[in-house]
This record gives structure tokens, sequence and C-alpha cells, in this order.
């Protein structure tokens, strides 16, 4: 009894963590920088230019340096904790793409089997575009994570303002971001009353755990959709429409400009140098 109040201790800390570690109302890291000193018109941008240019990619070495020199970034220079930075590669980007990357090397096919597992047989073409795959998204999402820990929400909302978004999409982000905390605040806090009624004991089996987390996560898609029209009538009572604006948007200084132009232009100059050397590699392969 005493090990299994252990672990629950434990897996109730690495969840309770989690949850803390990617609270969105935290991602922004308050120091000052030369990245936070960039205007967020320029930053969204160049991170929309990386973005799209690793997509183009053909070859891995170029989204994994992208994926490396971000990771430099965020420890070296905005000095982001590394457990903290290693917390959120974990919950989006590793997570997602190991998703896809096992998704796709047992499911697609190809021409040479290099193995076998478990009856699932694995091509060497899907392999390597699984890979490719992975270090695309782990590069685009650590791209992204730069741009939030720099970029304070009310910057981020005049820049998406300031490039047309329509309103609605980013009234619905704004809403998003706020509250999904609060959501997992109220997981935690639902998490911790079932564990203190033994609801993931060491002797229950995983069929009951899996009930027990469907039960939270049901009651808290209600509790979540109750929140939401509280929020929406609070909102109107206040004068809330759809046409609202109350944000004035400063000219783009010559300074930014260029510096997004640099950005602009040193991506496309990445995705020519992708082309070529996997244009090397298969004339290598091919007098090979």
């Amino acid at each position: 009894m005493r090990s299994d109040g252990r672990g629950a201790k434990r897996g109730e800390m690495r969840f309770t963590d989690l949850i803390h570690d990617v609270d969105i109302e935290r991602l922004v890291v308050r120091r000052v920088s030369v990245i936070h000193r960039i205007d967020a018109r320029v930053k969204i941008l160049s991170a929309l230019a990386l973005i799209v240019g690793v997509i183009f990619m053909r070859c891995v070495i170029i989204p994994l340096f992208i994926f490396i020199t971000a990771t430099i970034v965020a420890i070296g220079v905005l000095r982001i904790p590394l457990r903290t930075y290693l917390n959120r590669l974990i919950v989006m980007p590793f997570s997602v793409a190991g998703v896809v990357f096992l998704v796709y090397v047992l499911t697609q096919i190809g021409d040479k089997e290099i193995a076998s597992f478990f009856g699932l047989r694995i091509y060497e073409e899907s392999l390597h575009f699984a890979v490719l795959l992975f270090t695309r998204i782990v590069a685009s999402v650590s791209v992204l994570n730069i741009i939030v820990m720099t970029t304070p929400l009310n910057d981020a909302v005049r820049a998406m303002l300031w490039f047309r978004v329509p309103g609605v999409m980013v009234d619905i982000a704004v809403m998003m971001l706020r509250y999904v905390h609060l959501l997992s605040v109220e997981a935690v806090r639902m998490y911790r009353a079932q564990v203190s009624r033994c609801g993931f004991a060491g002797n229950l089996s995983y069929r009951q755990k899996l009930m027990n987390i469907g039960t939270i996560a049901g009651a808290l898609m209600l509790r979540a959709f109750k929140r939401g029209e509280r929020v929406y009538i609070a909102m109107l009572s206040r004068g809330y429409s759809a046409n609202s604006r109350i944000i004035q948007h400063e000219p783009m200084s010559a300074k930014d400009a260029l510096t997004a132009t640099a950005i602009v232009a040193l991506t496309v100059g990445l995705v020519f140098i992708d082309f070529y050397f996997l244009c090397a590699v298969l004339i290598v392969r091919c007098c090979c």
C-alpha cells in the first residue's frame, strides 16, 4: 500500500508539473533580448516563411539544423530552463511527430522492404519519408515555440489584425489561449479528487483507470461548455460585437521591414540549398 501511494504521488506530480510547465500565461519569457525587440509582425512573417520553407525541403539535414538552432536559442539566449523546454517539446512536437512517424512507417508501402515488425512490413521509402515528416514537424513547432516565448499575446493579436486575419478567428484564438489553462487547472483538480478516492490505485486494472480518465474528460467537457456560455453572455452584456475594434496599428519601421526581407531571403536560400543537396545525393547514388 505504501508503494502504491508513492507511485500515485509521483504520477500526480508528473501530471501537475506538466500542466504547470505548459501554462499559456507563463509561456512568454520575461527577459530582454534581441528577439524580444523585433516587431511581432516581423516574427510572425518570419515564422510563416520558415515553416513554408520547411514544407518544401526534401532532406532531413536542414530541418534538423533549424530544430537544433531553435533549441540553442531557447536555452542559450532566452535562458529558458532545460526541463521546461523539454516538457514543452514532449507535449506537442515530439508526441505528434512520433505518432505521425509510426503511422506512416507501419501503413505505407514501397519497393524495398528492410524490416518486419509483428507482421507489419517496413519499407525504405516509407521510413525515409517518415523521418522527413518527423524533422519537419519538430523544426516547425520549435520555430513557433521561439515566437511564442518572445511575443506577448497583445502584440501577437495586433500583428494578426494587421495581417488582415478575420476578427472572428482572432477572437476565438485569444479566448482559447486564455481559457485553456483554466481548464487545465480544472482537470488537475478533478484528477486529484480521483486520486484521493483511490481512482488510480495500483490494484486497479488499466480498464478501470481508463474509465476513470474518461469520466474526468466527460465532466471537463461539460464544464467547458457551461463556462463558455457564461463567458459569451458576459461579453455581450459589456457591448461585445464581431466588429469591435480597439487596437491601433503603428507603421512598420524600415529596420523591421529589412529584417523581415532578410529572413525571407534566407529561407529561400535554405530551400535552394536543400534542393541542390538532394540533387547531389541522387547523382552520387546513381554513380555508385
